[in-house]
Parts: C-alpha cells; sequence; structure tokens
C-alpha cells in the first residue's frame, strides 16, 4: 500500500469527527460546534484526494495531474480550515466566560494531514 492512502483517509475520518466537537462555548448560547459554526465546507475540497485514495493500485500513488488538483484543492480546503480556527478563537476572545473548544484545531491538524498525503501521492512508491 502506498504510504499517501492510509494518511488521506485517516486525516478525512477525524476532519469529520472535528466537525461533532465544539469549537467555542458560550455562557448563554452553550456550545457549538462545526455543523453550527458552518466548518462543512472544508470537507468538500477533499473529496478528490479521497476518491484517489480509494480507487485505482494500492500500492501506486495518484498520476501527476490528478493528485495535483487533489492536493491544490486540499490546500484550499486547509485555507478555509485555518480561517474557521480565528474565526473560533476571535469570537471567543471579548466574550465573557467563553472558551475556545477543541473542534477547531482538530479540524485543521486533519486537514492538514489530507495535504500531507495528498503531497506524499505524488511520490513514487519506495522500492
Amino acid at each position: 500500500m502506498h504510504a499517501s492512502r492510509p494518511v488521506v483517509l485517516a486525516g478525512t475520518v477525524f476532519a469529520v469527527l472535528a466537525l461533532f466537537l465544539p469549537f467555542a462555548r458560550f455562557p448563554v448560547v452553550g456550545s457549538v460546534d462545526g455543523l453550527g459554526s458552518d466548518a462543512w465546507p472544508a470537507l468538500l475540497p477533499l473529496v478528490p484526494a479521497v476518491v484517489i485514495a480509494l480507487l485505482g493500485d494500492w500500492t501506486q500513488g495518484s498520476r501527476p495531474f490528478t493528485g495535483t488538483v487533489a492536493l491544490v484543492l486540499a490546500c484550499g480546503g486547509l485555507l478555509f480550515a485555518v480561517v474557521k480556527f480565528a474565526d473560533a478563537l476571535l469570537s471567543v476572545r471579548d466574550v465573557v466566560g467563553a472558551s475556545f473548544g477543541t473542534g477547531a484545531p482538530v479540524l485543521m491538524v486533519a486537514v492538514a494531514a489530507v495535504v500531507a498525503g495528498s503531497a506524499l501521492a505524488l511520490r513514487p512508491p519506495a522500492a
């Protein structure tokens, strides 16, 4: 199995799980998760990387064109995850009693893992 495939798939699973974790907690509103804070679009650019990881010869990486497209789209998902991280951090900054949750950092790291796996897919397999 090419090393990129489990990295991409595990990163995507953790990104999905991160959407159910709290991004922020507020005194009156309560906990706001990734679905409530509209962080789910970070997963849409990961779809090509997941499809490439699931299909094809498992001993090989991806083809240059499709791998590059998946990498660029995954980088767009990472940019969106960073924006949602900053959004969650800034939303609790001035609210007394509010706290920053674990969902945003987990989402950002998980999408970064998918980016790393997509980049790794462009390398030839180890002999």
